[in-house]
């Protein structure tokens, strides 16, 4: 049995890399085939594969300094993940977990699944790196192998299944009984708190997916214009569109970041956002052409997304504050509590967001692309909890008293 749940560790795992790794590889194997770029050989269409791959996994790449069309360009760090690929294999790797969680020796199944990842890390990393581009040996194994370890434990521990191993049992009690020990004022706010704050970053989300899609679909003809200066062949034109599609998460963070008022960047100095608009030269990515070159006064008004938001998702979740609206004495506190609560898990959430899409693509001024991290952390926070806070007088209003602890305190 135990030896059955490595080997379906290593079998889930080899599928991942299947998906994540090969699929990179002959898609950059079918380009080297038919456009015969001069200078590309097997080996740098292995690399490349390995690049985007760690890349998708946040491990940054550094690129010496060279000459592109005969400009001098410095050194710099590539560190902007292509949330889309990166999203496709986390997923992959939650499955590998949900399928391990009824196994009863659930330990030897991690074992030999984070085994796998971790070679594959290791040899990718060694092929990585060239003299003019290299990837640092211990984020190029150590980066791949805590996120695939992290998603994995965590989707075996949390996924429904009939069978319950002995190892999931204690682990899934452990992490009960400290929830249990949280203090009185924060545990009942926990719940709510999770679903509204989650609700509001899914409307924005939602939100800026239809802006983006609009933006996009009203300057298709300035993205056809930009395909056809690149010159490209079928498949590049191809892969282009792939990346570009890769990318498309990304920019719907940074759409949600603009609906805070806050905006983003794409490039050190500019900014984008409903009250001013500063470009500066941009790469010619088509998709870029669906950016606002202006502002209006009526953009403002998109600022209210996520302050209806915040105010429904509060009122939505009120028949989960029954153990809120029994612990805390008054209206005002319960209000102010959960408030606080939904307005923190949207700002750290917003704050996770903004990490994880923005980085660098070049040198000097596209060091800094995306949202500023710590800045949508407090306008989010400060924007939900507000108006969180007035909609918990309804949703979070205690009804009554906490019989259960009158008795409590009558005994004593």
């Amino acid at each position: 049995m135990r030896l059955k749940a490595a080997i379906q560790g290593v079998t889930q795992t080899t599928l991942v890399i299947a998906v994540g790794f090969v699929s990179i590889f002959l898609l950059n194997m079918l380009t080297w085939l038919v456009e015969q770029t001069p200078g590309t050989t097997f080996n740098s269409v292995i690399q490349t594969a390995a690049r985007i791959w760690l890349n998708a996994h946040f491990v940054g790449i550094q690129i010496a300094e060279g000459k592109v069309a005969g400009v001098k360009v410095p050194a710099y760090e590539f560190t902007l993940v292509p949330l889309g690929f990166a999203l496709l294999i986390a997923w992959l790797i939650y499955r590998v977990g949900r399928s391990l969680a009824g196994q009863e020796n659930l330990g030897f199944g991690w074992v030999g699944s984070i085994a796998t990842y971790t070679l594959v890390a290791i040899g990718l990393t060694s092929t990585a790196s060239s003299k003019a581009i290299k990837v640092q040996d211990i984020s190029g194994v150590f980066l791949p192998v805590l996120i695939f370890s992290v998603i994995v434990i965590f989707s075996s521990l949390f996924a429904e299944t009939d069978l319950e191993g002995p190892l999931r049992l204690r682990l899934r009690e452990f992490f009960a009984n400290r929830i249990d020990q949280l203090p009185w004022a924060i545990k009942p706010v926990i719940a709510p708190a999770l679903r509204a704050g989650t609700a509001v970053v899914a409307c924005l989300a939602a939100v800026s997916a239809i802006a983006v899609a609009i933006l996009i679909a009203v300057n298709w003809v300035d993205a056809i214009k930009l395909y056809q200066g690149l010159q490209l062949s079928f498949l590049g034109t191809l892969v282009i569109s792939f990346g570009q599609l890769a990318l498309l998460p990304n920019v719907i963070v940074y759409g949600m970041s603009w609906l805070t008022g806050l905006g983003f960047s794409l490039g050190e100095g500019s900014t984008v956002s409903p009250l001013a608009v500063e470009l500066g030269p941009l790469p010619a990515i088509p998709m870029l052409s669906a950016l606002p070159t202006g502002t209006d006064s009526l953009m403002i008004v998109f600022v209210l997304v996520p302050l209806l938001a915040a105010f429904f998702a509060t009122l939505l979740v009120k028949p989960f504050t029954q153990e809120l609206r029994f612990n805390y004495a008054s209206a005002t506190s319960a209000a102010i509590g959960l408030g606080i609560g939904v307005g923190f898990v949207a700002a750290v959430e917003m704050l996770l967001l903004a990490l994880i899409s923005g980085g660098s693509i070049g040198p000097e001024r596209m060091s800094q692309v995306g949202v500023n991290p710590w800045l949508i952390f407090a306008v989010t926070f400060i924007e939900v909890a507000t108006v969180s806070s007035l909609a918990a007088f309804f949703s979070a209003r205690p009804e009554g008293v906490d019989t259960e602890l009158l008795q409590k305190v009558r005994r004593l």
